[in-house]
């Protein structure tokens, strides 16, 4: 992914939503508003899109919907349908004369093998249960409940339990959020030299082997996740040739890290919690950090009373899809810190889309 500085691609989406709303001005309020409306179905385009593998399938060249559906075993008639849909979200353009298909740049990202794929994203945000949650935002916000858990009747990790394939491609949706900024953010952090990083709830390992890969050698890590992740991240480890570099440890982040490091990172952790348990495992790290160690906590940050054009619309997902999950500003984690016995030491450190607070214990 292309190292923009955050600030300057957060300062162009503020400019694209502002020319877009310069463009609302020019027809009907109902008009914009019947628009607006059909932003739903443009997720639910580019998940069948990405569901269906369509992405994949154009990555070999243009092709016609009848080609297409052919290769994936469709209805040639819908599957043209939606691709006219696909070319009207900008995903895909359509020859007029011919009907032949060619993936957009924007497009392209739903491919399987692109180096910033968010295809597995996307198959998330169309997925049946995370839709129905997302219609329950009326009740969230009447109640400041999740509404997963109250559509659903369970929270959402219960739920994952119940739904392995859908585990499956959540897990999928991290890792590939993770691949995108993994290489920024091991270059942008002043690891210091002969360190040990420990990645907490890290997964796989997928960001913590490259921050190990890109030092040159002078890194090592730690892994510190549940018995299962544990489990896949050796093979994926070996497989990055990092395996004899970080060792990996069974974790519970409510209650014990378990691992003695220098740095120790928490990526896209504490917004999927309420204060409490992020609390929890904030405490649970510093009870782990040895005198002079740093926490990195890498978020989405939101100011208050500064909606930026990239967070307020992740920030309601967290409250329709998670167990009090919220987007928060430097100062809220900044007081989280504070409760457990740790403080900023006001480095910050920003990479697309992530903004790095470096903490330490008092």
């Amino acid at each position: 992914m292309p190292s923009t500085p955050l600030p300057v691609v957060l300062a162009t989406l503020a400019l694209r939503r502002r020319l877009k709303q310069f463009a609302d001005r020019l027809v009907p309020p109902q008009i914009a508003m019947l628009d607006l409306g059909e932003g739903v179905g443009g997720v639910q385009v580019a998940a069948t899109i990405a569901e269906l593998g369509i992405a994949d399938v154009l990555a070999g060249g243009p092709m016609t919907a009848q080609q297409i559906a052919a290769r994936l075993d469709c209805d040639a008639e819908t599957t043209h349908r939606l691709l006219r849909g696909a070319v009207a979200c900008g995903l895909c353009t359509m020859n007029r004369r011919t009907g032949v298909v060619t993936l957009t740049r924007t497009g392209a990202v739903l491919r399987s093998d692109h180096p910033a794929s968010l295809r597995a994203w996307m198959r998330y945000k169309g997925m049946r249960s995370t839709v129905d949650a997302w219609g329950g935002l009326a009740e969230s916000v009447r109640s400041g409940r999740s509404s997963f858990e109250m559509v659903h009747g369970m929270s959402v990790w219960e739920w994952y339990a119940q739904h392995p394939d859908e585990e499956r491609v959540f897990a999928s949706t991290m890792r590939q959020a993770t691949e995108i900024s993994a290489r920024a953010i091991a270059r942008v952090y002043p690891w210091p030299k002969d360190a040990v990083v420990c990645d907490v709830a890290g997964g796989i390992g997928t960001l913590l082997s490259t921050v190990v890969a890109e030092s040159g050698g002078t890194l090592r890590g730690v892994l510190v996740d549940s018995a299962g992740m544990i489990a896949e991240a050796e093979h994926f480890l070996a497989d990055r040739g990092v395996a004899d570099r970080i060792d990996c440890v069974e974790g519970d982040i409510f209650r014990a890290v378990n691992a003695t490091a220098d740095v120790y990172l928490l990526k896209d952790v504490l917004h999927d919690w309420d204060d409490e348990r992020c609390r929890k495992i904030l405490a649970a790290v510093a009870a782990s950090m040895p005198s002079g160690a740093k926490l990195v906590v890498a978020e989405y940050l939101q100011e208050r009373h500064r909606p930026n054009p990239f967070s307020p619309l992740l920030d309601l997902h967290t409250l329709t899809q998670r167990d009090g999950g919220r987007l928060r500003s430097e100062a809220e984690l900044s007081a989280l810190f504070t409760d457990v016995g740790l403080r900023t030491t006001g480095r910050r450190f920003s990479v697309v889309p992530h903004d790095l607070v470096e903490a330490e214990k008092i």
